[in-house]
């Protein structure tokens, strides 16, 4: 998986390093200033050898063409059953996860294409356990990957997501010393664009 995030990470600052396209065709095409999007994600947590899939929203404000500030949340409903292979975290058993992320992106793009790199801190919330009634932990998230946009129209964005979502799972939640889990994320999904 490391392997996978330094490519992504390599690839995408080499696209920053080419030069953009000129200002007259830059300004033909615009890029729209909002996105509104929704998409299906997938979360790795490595470390519990858990594989959650969830949906979520996201709003893009793109501030220039290269460069855009945004907001993400996901939702990922299942609960494990009480036979969970994860028994030394509780928060696993019989808990949902929330998952909420604001940063930046940036990047190249043409009319058709784009592909950014993205660096988005947030936090993941373990919902309500069924073994430890009425008590829930939020840690905090950070995402650094890597997006791969397709514009089929001028309103419509398709977007591919891969990143590595770095959880901090403090001493609160584990019962003894904090840990950093690195966690493979992948996403895709559409976007409205205004």
């Amino acid at each position: 998986m490391r392997k996978m995030f330094f490519f992504v990470l390599a690839a995408a600052a080499l696209l920053l390093m080419v030069p953009t396209q000129n200002a007259q065709a830059q300004s033909q095409s615009e890029t729209p200033k909002v996105e509104i999007g929704a998409h299906y994600t997938l979360l790795r947590f490595r470390d519990f050898d858990i594989t959650d899939s969830g949906v979520g929203g996201r709003i893009t404000f793109n501030l220039t063409d290269n460069f855009g500030v945004e907001g993400e949340l996901n939702v990922f409903p299942q609960k494990r059953t009480n036979d969970s292979p994860v028994t030394t975290f509780p928060l696993f058993v019989d808990s949902s996860r929330t998952q909420g992320l604001f940063g930046v992106k940036t990047g190249l793009r043409s009319e058709k294409a784009g592909i950014f790199g993205k660096f988005r801190p947030g936090f993941v919330r373990f919902g309500e356990s069924g073994v430890i009634p009425g008590q829930s932990f939020t840690q905090f998230a950070l995402d650094i990957g890597g997006v791969f946009e397709l514009y089929p129209t001028r309103h419509v964005a398709l977007r591919f997501d891969i990143g590595d979502t770095v959880i901090r799972f403090g001493s609160n939640f584990t019962g003894g010393d904090a840990f950093y889990s690195n966690n493979l994320q992948i996403s895709t999904g559409v976007a409205f664009r205004f």
